[in-house]
């Protein structure tokens, strides 16, 4: 899993994802390793209330302040 920090969350992400943030508009965009297919985007609001958009292929887990995104397929290597 690859980790990263955003806006007070704990973001941890399966290593096949490739990850782009707008700190302007606080969203997260989680897309494929070969950036054809977007998988999810999380968004905060101005209270920082989570919003999740995820597409079949991810799950998201949600636990406090830490998230972690995986996927719903095997990755071949």
């Amino acid at each position: 899993m690859k980790k990263m920090n955003f806006n007070g969350f704990t973001l941890k992400y399966h290593k096949s994802i490739n990850v782009y943030v707008n700190d302007e508009m606080k969203q997260v965009i989680f897309i494929s390793k070969n950036n054809d297919e977007i998988h999810g985007m999380l968004e905060l609001d101005e209270r920082n209330k989570i919003k999740i958009h995820p597409r079949w292929n991810v799950n998201f887990s949600v636990e406090n302040t830490e998230i972690i995104i995986d996927v719903n397929y095997s990755e071949e290597e």
